[in-house]
């Protein structure tokens, strides 16, 4: 039970007592309890921000309560930290975005999860039709928000062209000089008498799902990508690869995945998926498409981007939005070693690796201990062949099951919410209590993992535990991949079936075949070496063709100062240049914002330029 000092204002402290949300201590909560409070909670929340009244609101909220706001109010993300900040910004923005109609959700009831409730809310704002959720939790004899988020779900003049707002197809009746479906698709993809609206370079699952929610808003889109097909970028991997997600948490936006699908996909898999998604939902793609140069002028708002085409021709497109999906890395990267020139086996990145089977009994080193490291000397064990890996510094290192277990709790076979609904509830919190939730889950799986960690140590690997003790996630927001789920390939090492050389560098090769490492040790008789060692920053490949127009950018990714995403899946710092990356469930919810934010600008309710609403 939290206690009230004194000091706190009186109509603070009636409001507190005269909650219509209260509930008898010794009262559980079922579901039509939940019910009940979630929406006595609401009318006092909305009646709260109708009056503008910060003392009303406060008492619905925590102390600790955090809000997480996905363009329902400014055209952007945001987030407060703290009851009182929270309370502040909502009658702020309520009133500046005339934000009405609160109701609880008619496709979600609410919910009680251990001692909390859960619940969906709907509303709308200046052109928007938008959807809330919050987590109570009880505060003596009261329920108060302790999490709170709100996202734009539509633009309430232009709907998404789905359901009973879905395309015609063929046109039932009489139709004078009716065209061919098909003819009429190779005419679309041309663009031959025309410019795309928006421009998306990369057709993974990222560029693809923005496609796919641009298409439904009616806003004409082409996605290009360097490969022959689409999908090749998981197709041209090493064979062993497979997602680390589970298939629950895989679904693109408007296509779920099959009842019938495996839990653990397969890189070809997911890469044939791909290219099935794309024809399925009809998304405009020209394949074996390099982009070459772009540029943006600011008088006209509009992109020339220069590609050339699988037949060598060069094309001038004219978009208005220009939108980089093509990841977060770019082309291998391989350590300049001495020898390595005059090496007579095989030295490949594991970028072109592809299986072990040509290396039974034969000697072979891996360098790096990131997931590409650890699942080739997987990989090579499995075909018997003698591995080494060569660690360099420390790894995170979390088993399969614990990293779904603390991780993925909403995204299970017997999920009760959709994945729309679990993903709102994921992207609740601000990342700076999203970092402390991390730091959380890390000793936890920590804890479960403890017999495998101290095998792994007992052999010399060293571990690390993310950036500041925030593990995966942590380690992918700062960009880097020194981290290992474990499938298999830890526990090979910790049994010392995969041999380890650790705090070590390659130093040169001499003699063709033997590897000398920097700290004078030798291995003979190497036939195979496997640079498992990352990739170059795909922003710092592409900055030197974009021109002028990438100099306002500082990097794409990562955090902002703001503490949200810099530069990406919301406006970036240059006008019409935009960046999606991330996890398949990234994707998902956050290509939603982006779509939604370009149409707005596309039919004029919002600047191309936010700048310009301020002159």
């Amino acid at each position: 039970m939290m206690h009230y000092t004194e000091k706190e204002p009186q109509p603070m402290m009636e409001a507190r007592r005269n909650s219509a949300h209260e509930v008898d201590s010794s009262t559980e909560i079922d579901a039509p309890n939940a019910a009940r409070v979630f929406t006595a909670w609401l009318a006092e929340f909305s009646a709260a921000l109708d009056k503008g009244s910060e003392v009303e609101l406060e008492a619905c909220l925590h102390p600790d309560a955090t809000w997480r706001d996905f363009m329902a109010f400014p055209w952007d993300f945001h987030h407060a930290v703290g009851g009182e900040q929270t309370a502040a910004r909502l009658i702020e923005l309520a009133k500046e975005w005339s934000a009405s109609g609160f109701s609880v959700s008619s496709e979600q009831e609410p919910f009680v999860s251990g001692d909390d409730i859960m619940g969906f809310f709907d509303f709308t704002t200046n052109d928007r039709v938008d959807r809330g959720f919050a987590r109570l939790v009880r505060d003596g004899s009261r329920f108060v928000a302790f999490t709170l988020q709100t996202q734009v779900e539509a633009l309430e003049a232009f709907p998404e062209g789905t359901r009973h707002r879905r395309p015609e197809g063929k046109v039932y009746g009489v139709v004078p000089g009716r065209t061919r479906w098909a003819d009429d698709r190779h005419k679309e993809t041309s663009f031959e008498d025309r410019d795309p609206t928006v421009l998306v370079l990369g057709a993974g699952h990222n560029g693809l799902a923005l496609a796919a929610r641009l298409g439904a808003l009616d806003v004409d889109t082409l996605v290009i990508d360097r490969e022959a097909r689409i999908g090749d970028t998981w197709r041209k991997r090493y064979a062993s690869l497979a997602l680390h997600s589970t298939v629950y948490g895989d679904h693109l936006p408007y296509l779920p995945l099959p009842a019938t699908w495996p839990a653990h996909t397969p890189k070809d898999k997911f890469a044939n998926w791909l290219e099935t998604y794309a024809t399925t939902l009809d998304l405009n793609v020209w394949t074996s498409t390099t982009f070459l140069s772009g540029h943006y002028d600011e008088d006209i708002e509009r992109w020339t981007v220069r590609v050339q085409r699988g037949d060598g021709s060069i094309h001038d497109l004219h978009p208005r939005h220009f939108i980089v999906a093509g990841g977060m890395f770019g082309s291998p990267r391989i350590p300049e070693i001495k020898g390595l020139q005059e090496y007579r086996g095989v030295a490949v990145h594991s970028d072109e690796f592809q299986d072990g089977t040509r290396y039974a009994g034969k000697k072979t080193l891996v360098i790096g201990s990131g997931v590409s490291g650890h699942e080739l000397a997987h990989d090579l064990w499995e075909h018997d062949a003698d591995v080494t890996m060569v660690q360099r510094t420390s790894t995170y290192v979390v088993t399969y099951q614990s990293y779904h277990r603390y991780w993925s709790t909403l995204f299970t076979e017997d999920m009760t919410l959709t994945p729309d609904f679990a993903d709102q509830m994921t992207y609740a919190l601000p990342n700076e209590r999203v970092d402390e939730f991390n730091k959380e889950l890390v000793q936890l799986a920590k804890a479960a993992d403890k017999e495998l960690l101290d095998a792994l140590e007992s052999q010399g690997f060293k571990l690390n535990w993310g950036p500041d003790g925030t593990g995966i996630i942590g380690a992918h927001m700062s960009g880097k991949d020194s981290y290992q789920i474990d499938i298999g390939a830890s526990q090979l090492i910790a049994d010392g079936r995969v041999q380890l050389k650790q705090g070590v560098e390659v130093a040169e090769i001499k003699d063709g075949t033997t590897v000398v490492f920097t700290d004078g040790s030798e291995m003979r008789d190497v036939e195979l070496i496997v640079f498992a060692t990352g990739y170059h920053q795909f922003w710092g490949h592409l900055k030197p063709v974009l021109g002028s127009a990438a100099a306002r950018i500082d990097k794409a990714y990562g955090r902002a100062a703001d503490g949200e995403y810099a530069n990406t899946w919301r406006r970036s710092a240059q006008p019409g240049l935009w960046f999606g990356t991330g996890f398949i469930r990234m994707a998902r919810f956050y290509t939603r914002f982006t779509a939604l934010l370009i149409k707005a600008i596309e039919e004029g309710i919002e600047p191309m330029d936010p700048e310009t609403r301020k002159q």
